[in-house]
């Protein structure tokens, strides 16, 4: 993989903890997954990093419109 295909696949790393990706790897599904639920509910968009969809580009690595 070259340097530009790396930094393509990262993502904005000060709002990395609101992501999906992240909060799945610490459990938040788990710990609080009303509100996990939420994030998920009526998803209009769909990392193209990890494939989750999220209601709000903002809970994705790189969002794109479902």
């Amino acid at each position: 993989m070259d340097a530009v295909t790396k930094t393509e696949e990262r993502c904005d790393i000060d709002s990395h903890t609101e992501h999906l990706c992240y909060l799945l790897s610490q459990g938040f599904h788990l710990d609080d997954a009303g509100t996990f639920q939420t994030l998920i509910q009526n998803p209009r968009f769909q990392c193209g990093r990890c494939g989750l969809a999220a209601a709000d580009r903002k809970n994705l690595c790189r969002p794109a419109p479902l």
